[in-house]
């Protein structure tokens, strides 16, 4: 039994388009968003981290300005601090032959303009002395040491 149905009434009806996918639906625009808050915290969690190492040294100077009474104590524990940081811009087969008048030197001129050449020697040479000639004010010596280690660690990453 075959029917015939009339379909001509149909002929204004329409297919529905299919859906564009511009302007984006409000979860794409939270995903977006997400995705981007994600690499900004990436982004600011690198630049903190990458800051790490100057930060911990600077608070080691402080803390040995702070704790040590001596000038003498202070300078070679402030002399070993400083052996550590070279030693991590500059590489430990580089830094630890260093000794009197190089590390002396290496003082002087790995940051600019820092130390004194009289900073430097006592520095260098405190390891090997057994009493200290003169006081030191060990606030401005401690600025020094922080800035000699924040220049070092911005040479170490332009090289």
């Amino acid at each position: 039994m075959a029917t015939n149905i009339d379909l001509s009434g149909l002929r204004d009806l329409h297919l529905l388009q299919e859906p564009s996918i511009w302007p984006l639906a409000v979860g794409w625009w939270l995903v977006l968003v997400g995705l981007l808050v994600l690499v900004l915290c990436g982004i600011l969690w690198y630049i903190i981290w990458r800051q790490r190492p100057v930060v911990y040294a600077c608070r080691k100077a402080k803390q040995i300005e702070d704790k040590t009474t001596d000038d003498l104590t202070y300078l070679k524990q402030m002399s070993a601090l400083l052996k550590r940081v070279a030693s991590a811009t500059d590489g430990r087969n580089k830094i630890a032959p260093l000794s009197d008048e190089k590390w002396q030197a290496f003082l002087e001129k790995r940051v600019d303009a820092v130390f004194t050449k009289k900073e430097a020697h006592l520095i260098a040479f405190a390891p090997y002395e057994q009493k200290l000639k003169e006081s030191i004010d060990k606030a401005i010596l401690t600025q020094k040491i922080s800035e000699w280690i924040q220049k070092s660690f911005k040479n170490k990453k332009s090289s």
